[in-house]
C-alpha cells in the first residue's frame, strides 16, 4: 500500500534566556522564519502540491493561517509551526524512513539558529488564536466558500499527522468505501495518538483537547478524486475533494490523529490504518461526525470500557488483515497499541508523567 506522511511540529527556542519558549504567531514573524527555512530539499518534487501561494514547496514549510489584504493580495502567515511531508512512498516503512531523514535535515538547519522541534497535539499555553487584525471583508468571503479555512481558529493551535494511503488497483468506488470505513472507526482508534492533555498553561481534564475542539470543525478523512470522478460522486459524499495534482487521484487522507510523541506509536497507527483498509470484516461505514463519541473519547481515552472494547475489536481485525496480506512486521507493530489498551493509557498519560517530573507541557525534539 502506498503511503505518504505529513507531520506538524511546534517550534521552540533551544538556547538563550528563553530556552524552551514556543515560537509562533505571537512572537515569530512569517518573513523571518520563512527566510530561515527557504533552503530546503524537495522544491522540485513533482508529487507534492505547493498551494496557490507557493508557500507549501519542498519537504518542509512554515504552517499557519494565511492572511490577506482587503484587495486579496497575500499579507502574511500567522505562524503555527512547521510541517514535514514525505513524497509518496511504496510502503509505510519507506515513508517513515523518509520522514526521519527529512526531520534530521530540518533539525540541523534549525539548530544553527538556536531553534528546535517539539511535539504536542495542541498548543499547551495559548487559550485562543486571535485574528489580528480582524478578518476583512475579502477574507470573510474567501473563508465562506473555501472549506480549507474551516475551523482555522482551532487548526492554528492544533498539531497532528496526515496519513495518506492509496492502492493503485482500487476502483473509485472501493476508495470511497474505504474512506467511509475509516471515517466510521476514527473515533475509536484516535485515542492511540492522544497527546494534548494541556490547555492555557494548565492540565486539561482529558486526554485530547485537540480532538475535543477539532471534531465538529475539521474532517477526519478526505478522498481526493480527479475531475470526471468528482463530477460523478462529488455531490453524494462530503468526504470527496478535488485533486491538486493528477497523481493524487485515489489518495485517502486520514487527519484525525493527534501528533504522536513517538515513532513507535506513529508507525503502529499507520499500520493500523492499513489493516482497517484491508479488513473485510469491519462492516461500519459513515460520512457523519459522531461528535458525542469523539468528545467522550477525548475526555476519557481508554479508561472507558466501551472505547476499549471497540478499539480492541478493530485492532484484532486489522492485525488479522495485515497477517493475511503477508505483512508480519506491520502486524507486529500493533503490539504497542495492544499495550495501551491493556494498561488503559494513551500517550497523553506519558506527557502528564513527564510534566510532573520536568514541568514541560510538550515533548522537546522530533521523532528521530
Amino acid at each position: 500500500m502506498r503511503c505518504g506522511v505529513e507531520f506538524e511540529y511546534l517550534l521552540i527556542d533551544t538556547a538563550g534566556p528563553q530556552a524552551g519558549r514556543i515560537r509562533n504567531f505571537a512572537n515569530l514573524p512569517f518573513a523571518e522564519i520563512s527566510e530561515l527555512l527557504a533552503e530546503k530539499p524537495g522544491r522540485d518534487e513533482p508529487g507534492l502540491a505547493t498551494g496557490d501561494l507557493g508557500i507549501k514547496s519542498g519537504y518542509w514549510y512554515v504552517e499557519g493561517d494565511e492572511r490577506f489584504h482587503a484587495d486579496g493580495r497575500f499579507r502574511t502567515l500567522a505562524v503555527k509551526g512547521v510541517e514535514i511531508r514525505t513524497p509518496p512512498a511504496g510502503s509505510v516503512p519507506e515513508a517513515l524512513g523518509r520522514l526521519l531523514a527529512i526531520e534530521r535535515q530540518l533539525s540541523a538547519l534549525l539548530a544553527k539558529h538556536d531553534l528546535g522541534l517539539a511535539i504536542a497535539g495542541f498548543h499547551p499555553l495559548i487559550a485562543a488564536y486571535p485574528f489580528d487584525p480582524p478578518l476583512n471583508a475579502w477574507e470573510v468571503e474567501l473563508r465562506s466558500r473555501n472549506r480549507a479555512y474551516d475551523g482555522s481558529h482551532i487548526s492554528t493551535l492544533s498539531y497532528g499527522p496526515d496519513i495518506n494511503l492509496s492502492m493503485p488497483e482500487w476502483s473509485t468506488v472501493q476508495c470511497l468505501d474505504v474512506a467511509r470505513k475509516l471515517n466510521c472507526y476514527a473515533p475509536w482508534i484516535i485515542p492511540f495518538s492522544f497527546s494534548s492533555p494541556f490547555f492555557a498553561g494548565d492540565v486539561w481534564p482529558g486526554c485530547s483537547k485537540r480532538t475535543f475542539e477539532r471534531a465538529p470543525l475539521r474532517p477526519a478523512v478526505k478522498l481526493f478524486l480527479a475531475a470526471p470522478e468528482l463530477a460523478a460522486l462529488g455531490n453524494i459524499s462530503r468526504l470527496i475533494h478535488p485533486v491538486r495534482l493528477p497523481g493524487e487521484a485515489g489518495r485517502i487522507e486520514f487527519k484525525a490523529f493527534d501528533a504522536m510523541p513517538s515513532l513507535e506509536t506513529l508507525r503502529a497507527c499507520c499500520h493500523l490504518l492499513e489493516g482497517i483498509c484491508l479488513a473485510n470484516d469491519l462492516p461500519g461505514r459513515s460520512e457523519e461526525v459522531d461528535l458525542a463519541r469523539y468528545r467522550r473519547g477525548a475526555l476519557v481515552g481508554f479508561t472507558d470500557a466501551a472505547v476499549r472494547a471497540v478499539a480492541s475489536d478493530i485492532l484484532r481485525k486489522a492485525r488479522s488483515a495485515l497477517l493475511k496480506s503477508g505483512d508480519v512486521a506491520a502486524a507486529g507493530s500493533l503490539i504497542a497499541l495492544e499495550t495501551m489498551l491493556v494498561e488503559q493509557r494513551t500517550p497523553a498519560d506519558d506527557l502528564l508523567d513527564a510534566y510532573r517530573q520536568n514541568g514541560l507541557m510538550l515533548k522537546p525534539g522530533g521523532l528521530a
